[in-house]
């Protein structure tokens, strides 16, 4: 850690050590904890990661400015707090990002239900785009994926010229998106520019150690349907479900119409479906597993596109 990235420390701590953190594994980056002392002696610590080329810079860039934003308007502790992303002075090409460091539990717990959906709702319902549009200020990346997230009026078309960023068919596009997300923005409760986590799932989730409280990081955020951050719970290696699902609708009711929340939530999905068989096809090629998602991400594109295909069929 070199001049500049102790000049990142908050004011009046000193760097002391790095310690790398081999115990916890990440695809696209080193990761490490930071100590630092302040001058009444006592120890601050920060989490670290490190990662090089022009994906790093956008990747750590995007997270930062995420985590700002999700800081923000989260209840306390729901986010560690960023501290800052740049580029070392001393290895062109290679960048971090710093934040807070929260002990978590490490024995593969999962965050209570209630616990989880109540800070998301508060979360979804407090924040507001400051555009009055839908997306975000800097490019976000899902992995080391950049997402299309410039400002768009319509939630229909951003969300569509996302899934396009990955891959889709024809008829999700000319059927199930326009029928699905067009509406609702129409009728006398539009919905609203939320802030979305936008990779929300058990990988991206934790329990503080200390208190048991949830704990989220490594967004890929963006303003947009509240609903969204509910399509990464519905595919059930993401290990959140229907428990997960039923308390966040507790605090927030679905959007109108109602009867179709099922069917958006399987239409939000799809964008993890399509990132993970993609990031999948790379670091497993011909693995089963890629198979295997690959298989269910057809089966339910093709439910979708023959139930709106028609919509007059539609309920």
């Amino acid at each position: 850690m070199g001049q500049q990235e102790s000049d990142s420390l908050p004011e009046g701590l000193e760097f002391v050590n790095v310690t790398a953190l081999s115990d916890l594994k990440s695809l696209w980056s080193k990761i490490a904890k930071v100590e630092a002392r302040a001058q009444d002696g006592s120890t601050r610590l920060f989490f670290l990661k490190t990662a090089s080329g022009d994906s790093a810079k956008a990747m750590f860039e995007g997270e930062f400015e995420g985590m700002v934003a999700i800081h923000e308007a989260s209840s306390t502790g729901f986010a560690p707090k960023p501290i800052a992303w740049g580029e070392f002075r001393d290895l062109p090409g290679r960048y971090f990002f710093l934040e807070e460091f929260v002990e978590m539990a490490d024995d593969g717990t999962l965050p209570d239900p209630e616990d989880l959906a109540s800070k998301l709702a508060q979360m979804h319902k407090s924040s507001a785009s400051p555009t009055g549009k839908f997306g975000f200020h800097v490019t976000t990346c899902n992995g080391t994926t950049p997402q299309k997230v410039e400002w768009e009026e319509s939630w229909a078309a951003f969300f569509a010229r996302g899934l396009q960023l990955i891959d889709a068919i024809t008829p999700m596009f000319e059927k199930v998106v326009p029928h699905l997300l067009g509406r609702l923005q129409q009728g006398p409760n539009p919905i609203k520019h939320s802030l979305i986590h936008g990779d929300l799932w058990c990988g991206n989730t934790a329990v503080n150690k200390k208190n048991g409280a949830t704990v989220t990081f490594d967004p890929a955020a963006f303003y947009g349907h509240n609903e969204y951050d509910l399509g990464n719970w519905r595919p059930v290696r993401n290990r959140f479900g229907k428990a997960y699902i039923d308390a966040y609708l507790r605090h927030y009711s679905p959007a109108e119409p109602k009867e179709e929340f099922d069917n958006r939530n399987l239409l939000y999905s799809m964008y993890d479906l399509l990132f993970l068989d993609s990031a999948l096809c790379i670091l497993f090629p011909g693995e089963e597993q890629s198979v295997q998602v690959k298989k269910a991400m057809i089966e339910d594109m093709n439910y979708l596109s023959d139930k709106y295909n028609d919509t007059s069929k539609s309920s």
